[in-house]
């Protein structure tokens, strides 16, 4: 029979899986994430948006960002994505004679992995635009989609979906407080740094501070969260993955 979700044997899987990984991810993370947000960060302006009030308003302030700026964010978004599918192929528990079999798998399994992550996303989307509950109810139970992928990377995108939701089940609102729990913490982190950081730039600098720097502390904290996120939602994978195959 199922259990709910296990967070210490989650924490411990995971703290185990940086260890065994940690020079590889730091690699991986710190070519495909950090540098491609530090990029992207110092060339796109920062997205400002004054109230969440209005969700056409916020759609629409999110559309005309990506449309002004998509020559810059769309390979970066593409960049992370494979780093961060790359980082799931390495945590897996699959055995690997080297690091480069991971960018190898990732790079075989990347077009697959795109279409999957697009249609679970619109679905997503649309769960969000039905007064948020049900897109926080699916972002659970699609959050270790790229992980069953990476380990079983001979599934097709449609077995791929369907032994997710399978694996999620009685988990999805467990999934998601873990989630909210690291993004919210990275993101307070991120901020109080970030403050910092801009804080001393403006003083040596003049009021413009140091672009260049702020985008380099923005993107650092952007790759620690991708690779908790990753790391943990593995172990998320190999612990309800493990409960339901003992059904």
């Amino acid at each position: 029979m199922q259990t709910k979700l296990d967070y210490r044997a989650v924490g411990k899987d995971a703290r185990a899986s940086f260890a065994a990984h940690r020079e590889a991810i730091v690699a991986i993370a710190g070519f495909f994430i950090f540098m491609a947000n530090w990029i992207a960060g110092y060339l796109a302006p920062p997205l400002v948006l004054d109230s969440f009030d209005d969700t056409a308003k916020v759609i629409a302030a999110f559309s005309g960002y990506f449309e002004a700026n998509w020559l810059v964010l769309l390979p970066a978004m593409l960049v992370t994505m494979y780093g961060s599918l790359a980082l799931y192929v390495l945590t897996s528990g699959r055995k690997l004679a080297k690091v480069g079999d991971a960018l190898v798998i990732a790079a075989a399994l990347f077009p697959t992995y795109l279409t999957a992550t697009i249609l679970t996303g619109w679905a997503t989307f649309a769960g969000f635009l039905l007064f948020i509950i049900p897109g926080l109810y699916l972002t659970g139970r699609f959050a270790v989609l790229p992980a069953v992928m990476a380990r079983e990377p001979a599934l097709g995108i449609m077995d791929a979906v369907k032994q997710t939701w399978a694996t999620t089940r009685k988990c999805g609102w467990a999934i998601v407080i873990l989630t909210l729990f690291i993004a919210v913490a990275i993101r307070l982190v991120s901020g109080i740094a970030g403050d910092a950081v801009a804080g001393i730039c403006q003083a040596i600098a003049g009021e413009g501070g140091v672009p260049i720097v702020q985008a380099a502390v923005s993107a650092f904290f952007a790759a620690v969260e991708a690779v908790i996120y990753v790391i943990a939602v593995t172990a998320v994978n190999r612990q309800l993955g493990a409960q339901t195959a003992r059904q």
